[in-house]
Order: structure tokens, then sequence, then C-alpha cells
């Protein structure tokens, strides 16, 4: 589950570092990062989960 939440805060910097770069208001960037992280927490334990269920 650490990786998951670490692999998120970083896809979410970076996601948010390359809107502001590509001349984004301040707002969007911090949403752009946001719902990087959000989504990609919710598929790293999405996948976290069914590798839990198949070796059971």
């Amino acid at each position: 589950m650490l990786i998951a939440i670490e692999a998120s805060v970083i896809f979410g910097l970076l996601a948010g570092l390359l809107v502001a770069t590509l001349g984004a208001s301040p707002l969007a960037a911090v949403c752009a990062g946001g719902a990087t992280i959000a989504a990609c927490f919710g598929i790293a334990m999405g996948a976290a989960t069914y590798v839990t269920k198949q070796s059971n």
C-alpha cells in the first residue's frame, strides 16, 4: 500500500508541474495534480486488491 501512496504523490506532483509549465493558472495546476493523485491511488489500490485476491 505504501508504494501506491508514493506513486500517487509523485505522479500528482509531476502532473501539476507539467500543467503549470504549460502556462495554466495555479488553480488549474493544483486541480490537475489532485485529480492525478486520486486516479493513481484508485488504480494502484484496485491492482493490489486484484493481486491479493488471486494469491488466496
